[in-house]
């Protein structure tokens, strides 16, 4: 790098303000002369190397912008200046301090002309040593964040020889017998260039309030100022993420009923729905945060900001795609949008996942439009949940309603109920002060009480004090129930305090199927005789030869197997006007038969349907108890073979039914102990 020096001889020229008789407030450093420069071979004790991107001429310090290859080479530059016991002569701080700490943010630097060169000082000059004296150090305040600084009256140390006379000489004038040297304080004001040179050795190299500064050193009065301030490094931007579609938000205000009403117990779309290929979030990248400068020019890195892969949030049904605008979680699929606020993962799922819990604060009454729903917390009471495919992972309060599909309660149901048309209810823990219903149905439970159990097939683990119908019933512990099916297994029976356990096999009443299929056998009957009547008088008119040959002929000419000549069709339609009448006399006969065997025909599929259903209603019906230990009766009630057990009976009034002696048509068996087993036979079908 190319150097050049100010030779000392040069800053020796300025006027020492430590002289006996100088006038230091009124004197003023000279500007080192261009002649003074010198090159590195000259170089000498004491003298300042000025890099070759500072040039001092006529137009004062200027910094080549273009050169200059940091703000490192500055500071070095800076530093050496002020080492060497110089100072920047009419100091411009604001573009110095640029130079030196540089600001981080794009546009702050020097502009127009100074993107070329900088003027920083009209010159360099030599720091008197009494001069630097006047110049106290800060105290450090705020952790280090600001430095003050007491400003006062200065005063600056004069040695004064003070001459001794003795007597006089001839001539009558006092003799100079010595000198006596005298301290004298003279007041002199500060210097804000000199200011900035002290505080810089004093480690306050940044930050510095020259205009407080002067401000203070103006005013001559004493006073603390905050003379440098730390600047504090700018925090960043975490890494974060932006919405993409309004689907993420689910909208809980209240549903508006079709007459315009406003439904409180429902919300309008509690669980979103999105289409494959929507945007859901668009990674937004961290931002670095702005270094900020110390005091004594360091710089104070601000913290790092936080990062994230988008990768981590892509739960399934989810995937990444990154383009020329950003990275994207994008839906992999058509479905439902699931939230998992604890591992933060977005899913897109076939199945309505929910981990809030049911309650009039968080859903409200949900009607789902999805096949399947998954729901994590507590269903409250007086709440409803209607859907399909259901599972519930906590406990049950409210109501549940299925349009098929299957029910699956994994903890307990506890005076609500659920309802389940055509599927299949299973509960894993206990159902108490419950209804369950499933006509069409099945309903597994390993522990209920107190319940009303409504199903086609009911399988039980134990039941205690429960009210339960349906076509077949199996429990492995039945105590002080009332039981109603058509076919019933027990592995075990028994009562509790005085309530027994009451079995009703529920047998079909054929009588009025019967009935309906002695109507159908007579309908039969009559249909096959005016058959056979029309069969009868059909075998008569064919009978004839005549009509038989002529049937024939038409029926090949018809089909055009025979060509008939000009003379053959004259004699043809003379034998069809001969034989019209009994040619539409067989044409009737035969459309009314084809009338008859349709209707025989649907009358034997009748009777042959009404013949099946008898045989399904009377099989398997049968009562087996394995082990009685307690008060059991069982008795016999017919029912409707065409309609399930109490079809007609809502599931929370079927107790007085149950109980209803007026509809017993058998008892039995009545005991405490031993076992039971009965199966029916149906009675013979007229």
């Amino acid at each position: 790098m190319n150097t050049r020096a100010i030779a000392p001889a040069a800053m020796e020229r300025i006027p020492a303000r430590n002289t006996a008789g100088s006038s230091l407030p009124a004197l003023a450093p000279e500007p080192v002369p261009a002649s003074a420069i010198g090159s590195v071979a000259g170089l000498g004790s004491g003298e300042i190397l000025l890099p070759d991107f500072v040039v001092q001429d006529a137009g004062g310090v200027q910094v080549n912008l273009a050169m200059m290859g940091g703000p490192l080479q500055m500071q070095r530059f800076v530093d050496r200046v002020f080492a060497a016991g110089a100072y920047f002569i009419d100091l411009d701080y604001a573009p110095f301090s640029r130079l030196l700490y540089p600001p981080a943010t794009p546009g702050s630097g020097p502009t127009g002309t100074e993107r070329a060169t900088v003027r920083i000082a009209a010159a360099i000059a030599k720091f008197a040593p009494e001069r630097r004296d006047l110049y106290k150090s800060g105290k450090s305040a705020d952790k280090g964040a600001r430095i003050e600084y007491v400003f006062s009256p200065a005063w600056l140390e004069r040695i004064v020889d003070v001459p001794i006379y003795g007597a006089e000489d001839d001539a009558g004038q006092p003799v100079l017998t010595g000198c006596d040297r005298q301290i004298r304080h003279e007041a002199t004001k500060l210097d804000a260039d000199e200011f900035v040179a002290a505080m810089w050795s004093k480690g306050v190299r940044s930050g510095v309030d020259i205009d407080a500064v002067r401000a203070a050193i103006s005013s001559g009065r004493d006073e603390r100022i905050d003379i440098a301030r730390r600047v504090d490094p700018s925090p960043g931007a975490d890494a974060t993420v932006q919405e993409q579609t309004s689907a993420l938000h689910r909208d809980d205000s209240p549903s508006i009923l079709p007459n315009g009403k406003v439904d409180l117990s429902h919300f309008k779309n509690h669980f979103p729905q999105v289409a494959a290929g929507t945007r859901l979030l668009q990674k937004q990248p961290r931002h670095l945060g702005v270094p900020g400068i110390d005091i004594d020019g360091s710089a104070l890195e601000p913290d790092t900001p936080r990062d994230f892969e988008l990768d981590v949030m892509a739960g399934p049904g989810t995937r990444i795609e990154r383009t020329a605008k950003g990275e994207f979680l994008v839906a992999a699929r058509d479905g439902f949008l699931n939230i998992d606020t604890r591992s933060h993962q977005i899913s897109v799922t076939e199945k309505i996942v929910n981990r809030a819990g049911v309650s009039l604060r968080t859903t409200g009454n949900l009607l789902l439009v999805g096949d399947h729903y998954e729901e994590h917390g507590e269903v409250q009471e007086h709440r409803m949940v209607e859907g399909r495919h259901m599972n519930f992972h906590a406990d049950v309060f409210g109501r549940i309603v299925s349009n098929g599909g299957e029910v699956h309660l994994h903890a307990n149901l506890a005076g609500g109920s659920v309802i389940d048309f055509e599927g299949l209810v299973r509960i894993d823990g206990r159902a108490s002060n419950s209804v369950l219903e499933a006509r069409a149905g099945e309903v597994r439970a390993m522990y209920v009480e107190n319940a009303t159990v409504v199903a086609g097939k009911v399988k039980l683990g134990r039941a205690v004090n429960c009210d339960i119908v349906g076509e077949e019933v199996e429990i492995d512990e039945a105590i002080a129930c009332t039981i109603a099916a058509r076919s019933i297994r027990l592995a075990s029976a028994g009562a509790r305090r005085d309530a027994e356990t009451l079995v009703t096999v529920c047998v079909p009443d054929f009588a009025a199927l019967d009935k309906r299929r002695a109507v159908l056998a007579k309908e039969i009957d009559r249909l096959n005789r005016r058959i056979a009547a029309k069969q009868a008088l059909l075998d008569e008119r064919m009978a004839n030869g005549e009509i038989r040959k002529y049937l024939a002929a038409d029926q090949r000419i018809r089909s055009e197997d025979v060509k008939l000549t000009p003379a053959q069709e004259a004699q043809w339609r003379q034998a069809k006007q001969k034989l019209a009448g009994s040619v539409l006399e067989i044409q009737t006969l035969q459309k009314e038969m084809d009338t008859l065997n349709e209707g025989l025909g649907r009358q034997t599929e009748q009777l042959y349907a009404l013949d099946t259903q008898r045989a399904q209603a009377a099989a398997d019906i049968r009562c087996e108890i394995k082990r009685i230990t307690g008060d059991v009766a069982v008795q016999v009630i017919e029912t409707d073979p065409e309609a399930p057990v109490f079809a007609g009976i809502e599931a929370t009034k079927v107790k007085h039914p149950l109980r209803d002696a007026r509809a017993v048509r058998q008892r039995l068996f009545r005991g405490e102990s031993g076992s039971f087993s009965w199966t029916w036979k149906p009675p013979t079908q007229n």
